[in-house]
């Protein structure tokens, strides 16, 4: 879904299609390496899948030097501290949506589509940043308080700089993104997908609607009691999710073949969504 949602915005201007999910495809469905950088994959189409050691990477060349000379400062530390640093909680998160803001201030692209990691995980992605928030707002107290303790170096900041990185990553999120819940048409998925629109509204994300994803077609399961069934339970659930929306648009999306998957059916898929 993510794939044919870049292919239909980059008919009309530069996008960016950014997977974070550890299962993502593009590669695969691209036929080439993404994770190593950005990469143009189609006519005004960039990709690239950010993977753990991509973003940690990015996270050194960004600030591991100052945060080793205010360490050092006041810690008998070399720079193998840098390797412990990075394992913290959050880290990894909170550079990736760094990543995510890079991208969106550079104005070079006019749409960037993130495909995210499934549920708790980018949920997760997302609040840890009011908690990283609160938590440097309460480092700077902190620190005011021990500043004599620091003798070559001035930590403050640093501190401000992350404080005000993750100040600016809240208001992209709030005030430059809108989400789709993409979920299959059965029990779990769809309960998981209307709690997950109502974190996101929580959170301040607008959702735009749902995309109800492997819908089976009619025809082939008329004449069989399995697909039957299958149809039925799958029908049960659409009207859940539409009766749930709340006014929301809800998408539905054909359950294709392996053939279908194919770049090219894809293609087709992104010119349908002018339909939509």
């Amino acid at each position: 879904m993510s794939v044919a949602t870049a292919l239909h915005y980059a008919q009309s201007g530069k996008t960016l299609l950014i997977s974070t999910d550890p299962s993502g495809s593009l590669s695969q469905l691209f036929s080439q390496p993404l994770d190593q950088q950005v990469t143009e994959v189609a006519p005004q189409l960039d990709a690239v899948e950010l993977t753990r050691k991509l973003v940690l990477e990015l996270w050194r060349a960004k600030f591991a030097d100052e945060i080793y000379t205010v360490l050092s400062s006041f810690l008998p530390v070399g720079r193998e501290i840098i390797d412990y640093l990075e394992g913290a909680p959050g880290v990894e998160e909170e550079f990736m949506l760094d990543y995510l803001l890079t991208k969106a201030q550079s104005n070079i692209y006019q749409t960037i589509i993130w495909d995210t990691a499934p549920t708790a995980t980018t949920l997760n992605l997302l609040f840890i940043q009011q908690l990283f928030y609160t938590h440097l707002t309460q480092a700077q107290k902190i620190y005011l308080k021990v500043k004599g303790a620091f003798a070559h170096a001035d930590p403050l900041a640093l501190i401000l700089q992350w404080r005000q990185l993750t100040a600016d990553i809240i208001t992209m999120l709030q005030t430059r993104t809108t989400a789709w819940v993409v979920a299959n048409p059965e029990r779990l998925p769809v309960e998981q997908a209307l709690n997950i629109a109502a974190s996101l509204t929580t959170f301040g994300i607008e959702v735009n609607g749902f995309i109800l994803n492997k819908m089976l077609p009619l025809e082939p399961c008329a004449t069989h009691p399995f697909w039957q069934t299958k149809l039925a339970a799958q029908h049960n659930w659409r009207h859940r999710l539409r009766q749930s929306a709340a006014g929301r648009q809800v998408i539905e999306i054909a359950e294709l073949s392996a053939d279908e998957m194919a770049l090219t059916s894809l293609r087709k898929l992104a010119e349908s969504f002018e339909e939509k």
